[in-house]
């Protein structure tokens, strides 16, 4: 079966200065892919190339096939027609996405209208259905409600509303978690999962959090410096991750019986993209590092169960330490 998503070798680059290199992943219908990786890997610049939200300015290359259909071919007005009804997003932070001039009630009724030709009552008893569908209390009354009167995890679950108002076949939903504590960042991941179960939504979770990862993920793609430097189901990622980027990301997230009393982390800082060592990009921060390293890029090598890794020494790695 074909996936329902699939990117071979997208790149992106602004002004001539690539900020995502050759990223490559398929995503299957009802298939969960997070998409880790630290801050200014090119996780959400790989996101807003999917849904054809990036600046004039940006130029991409590669194939981005969604349905069947090359996303980067399609014209403006069939692109506007496909975000919302074939793939929602949810973007990063709600306050800054939410207009903070109109009613959370007028701009899920306006994501509805866009693309069904329906009455305003219509879509306003639709986004009642919506805000009760992802918890939110008094559904009715809150869509009277403007954003700043919302807490944080209620404007997310808000933005979560707005992406299904349509009924996408993909969500892609960019650090829906980040700043909020871990019982509504619990609930927001128990309502993509239920998302996923009652609607058969496909889901691209981006987040740099591993916990996350390892609690709703079904295959991981790991980012580093603008490509993608492992994939995996979440099972053997966790098992046994190849590439120590991978690796280092794991050890520096804390487990409940930790007893060290400082966290490991990865040393030094992510390149920016007009410095990037020669080579692998990891190789200057990374413990297994050799002289080979800095002679070219790593290609990916192909593992047993679809596993992959960038790194010429993935198969000397054991099976991570137990945490």
């Amino acid at each position: 079966m074909s996936p329902l998503l699939s990117l071979r070798n997208v790149s992106v680059a602004f002004g001539g200065q690539p900020v995502v290199r050759d990223v490559s992943f398929d995503v299957a219908s009802r298939e969960i892919v997070g998409l880790v990786g630290e801050s200014g890997s090119g996780k959400s610049v790989t996101a807003l190339a999917i849904l054809g939200l990036l600046p004039p300015t940006a130029e991409i290359t590669g194939e981005i096939v969604f349905e069947g259909r090359d996303l980067p071919a399609l014209g403006r007005r069939q692109m506007r027609r496909l975000r919302g009804a074939g793939i929602g997003m949810i973007f990063q932070e709600p306050m800054s996405s939410l207009n903070p001039v109109f009613t959370v009630g007028d701009q899920i009724i306006e994501a509805i209208r866009v693309h069904q030709r329906i009455s305003r009552r219509a879509a306003a008893d639709r986004a009642v259905e919506l805000l009760e569908k992802v918890g939110i209390p008094a559904p009715r009354r809150r869509l009277e409600d403007y954003p700043h009167q919302m807490s944080g995890g209620m404007r997310q679950r808000v933005m979560i509303a707005i992406a299904l108002s349509c009924s996408p076949r993909l969500l892609i939903a960019d650090e829906p978690t980040t700043a909020l504590d871990v019982t509504i960042q619990a609930q927001l991941l128990d309502l993509l999962a239920e998302v996923r179960e009652e609607f058969g939504t496909a889901v691209v979770l981006i987040t740099h959090n591993m916990g996350v990862i390892a609690e709703i993920a079904d295959r991981v793609v790991v980012m580093y410096a603008s490509r993608v430097v492992e994939e995996a189901g979440v099972f053997p990622l966790f098992d046994h991750p190849r590439h120590p980027y991978t690796r280092g990301l794991m050890a520096s997230t804390p487990a409940m019986d930790m007893e060290a009393p400082r966290l490991v982390t990865i040393p030094g800082g992510t390149p920016t993209p007009g410095n990037l060592p020669p080579g692998c990009n990891f190789a200057p921060r990374c413990g297994y590092a050799i002289p080979p390293c800095a002679e070219g890029v790593p290609p990916m090598d192909a593992f047993a169960d679809g596993q992959r890794a960038a790194c010429i020494r993935a198969r000397e790695l054991g099976p991570a330490a137990p945490r």
